[in-house]
């Protein structure tokens, strides 16, 4: 009987370490929204749409107001979130492209330290690197933060955890009924590079509401980490996967394609209310988990830990941020650097214009664009997707042109400016090893781009299977 309560103490008391243990460890979770812009929620100074646990989370955490995307498409850009790499460099760069098993997500060192890793929602990445996630589950869009709370429980409850919670939200095509109520088409905000018309604002409210789906489904898990215990030492973060599924905004490197909402709270680490002003990329979020997790971070990444900005808002972890356009339903090879204040867009096919996604070209929004381009009122804020040819070189000051409307590259006052981002995206190029491999080396495109049907003879990977 002695040696019966001995061995049951010791069982308990294991159980108890194992839980004190997974207990201390920090726990992480990150949302991701398919396709909302940076400034579509309340945090971002967005009165009109509905976000409240988003703006919850910036009121009790950080907001990041200079954080860009890799890329803005959706399957690249959470490539490269998860192997910290950029999209050229993961072997899946391209729309719809597979990660290959040789590449290593942040999850794996994760998985050999102990942790459980669950992914819930919205994959995007193929099958070659699945045996580096533990858990895995699908879900529809209006079942999402259900599946995400059953993830949570579902977890074993020694194990320190990772959920990479994607939503397919607010992604097209819209249907009506996401939320109850509505947004009103009246009330929306409407970009100063779209034309102010009903259609827009119908097609507008509808993204909206999916918006603000995402946000109630964020809200399911906070409670659910509350109702746990585990909200203290859970370091959340917010992001989306590209810009809003628009013209002038999805596929594109400039501030609306790759600029991202980014907030992060962990309240035992980081002071409520704060606003980092600097540049961090979202190449960096691999770096800054296992480095939080206290582990090393892998040799194959080229993102750097934001860490030091997590106590102290004013460090600069990065000057520039780099982002890349590559087949997205079109031909394309565009690069782009982003400073605190400056965006330098490099363009390889200036005979092709910008067109937008095909999803986008089906759009209201887009055939209403059509419609005045052809009767000749639409404003010259809003020619940008029609310009043919297009510049090679934009220079944008976002500072004060957040929307890259004026492109300054050809003004001789920043000429001294436009060297040097030149400079830093062919260091940056030659350091990733990217290079335009020529026209003939360039998928071609997939889908008529007035029309957005696709085309018989398409050739991308994606279109064979």
């Amino acid at each position: 009987m002695l040696r019966a309560s001995l061995s049951l103490w010791l069982l308990l008391a294991c159980i108890s370490w194992e839980r004190s243990f997974a207990n201390d460890r920090t726990n992480f979770v990150i949302f991701v929204a398919d396709d909302m812009a940076w400034d579509d929620c309340g945090a971002y100074g967005n009165s009109a749409i509905r976000t409240p646990n988003i703006d919850r989370l910036a009121a009790e955490g950080m907001r990041f107001d200079r954080a860009y995307l890799t890329c803005s498409s959706c399957s690249p850009s959470r490539c490269s979130m998860l192997t910290g790499r950029y999209p050229h460099s993961t072997g899946a760069g391209e729309l719809h492209l597979p990660l290959p098993g040789e590449q290593t997500m942040f999850t794996k060192p994760l998985q050999e330290a102990g942790y459980w890793t669950a992914a819930v929602g919205k994959w995007h990445l193929g099958d070659a690197v699945s045996e580096q996630i533990d858990y895995r589950k699908s879900s529809s869009p209006r079942a999402m933060g259900t599946a995400w709370v059953q993830a949570l429980r579902d977890r074993p409850a020694d194990k320190p955890f990772f959920l990479w919670a994607a939503h397919s939200d607010p992604h097209r095509g819209y249907q009506p009924g996401a939320v109850d109520p509505p947004h009103e088409p009246a009330q929306v905000i409407v970009p100063p590079f779209f034309p102010d018309a009903s259609r827009v604002r119908e097609d507008l409210a509808l993204y909206y509401d999916e918006v603000s789906r995402f946000d109630e489904h964020i809200g399911m898990v906070l409670s659910e980490l509350q109702r746990l215990g585990l909200a203290d030492n859970t370091f959340v973060l917010v992001i989306s996967d590209n810009g809003r599924p628009f013209p002038h905004c999805k596929t594109r490197v400039h501030v609306p394609g790759v600029r991202t909402p980014f907030i992060v709270r962990w309240p035992t680490k980081v002071v409520a209310g704060q606003v980092a002003g600097n540049v961090v990329s979202t190449v960096d979020i691999a770096p800054t988990i296992l480095e939080l997790a206290g582990l090393e971070p892998l040799t194959s990444f080229q993102g750097r830990s934001f860490v030091g900005m997590l106590s102290d808002p004013s460090v600069q972890t990065r000057q520039y941020a780099f982002a890349e356009h590559n087949w997205h339903d079109y031909r394309a090879f565009e690069r782009a650097v982003h400073s605190r204040d400056f965006c330098y867009v490099r363009n390889w096919l200036p005979e092709t214009p910008g067109t937008p996604p095909a999803d986008a070209v089906n759009s209201p929004t887009y055939k209403v664009m059509i419609e005045m381009q052809a009767a000749g009122t639409l404003k010259a804020a809003h020619e940008g997707c029609f310009d043919t040819p297009r510049a090679s070189e934009f220079l944008y000051d976002v500072a004060s042109d957040p929307h890259c409307l004026m492109n300054l590259a050809g003004l001789p006052e920043y000429a001294d400016r436009l060297q040097i981002l030149r400079v830093q995206l062919k260091q940056w190029q030659d350091r990733t090893g990217d290079r335009f491999p020529g026209e003939d080396g360039l998928t071609p495109d997939g889908f008529d781009r007035s029309t957005g049907r696709r085309l018989i003879n398409a050739k991308h990977p994606s279109f064979l299977k």
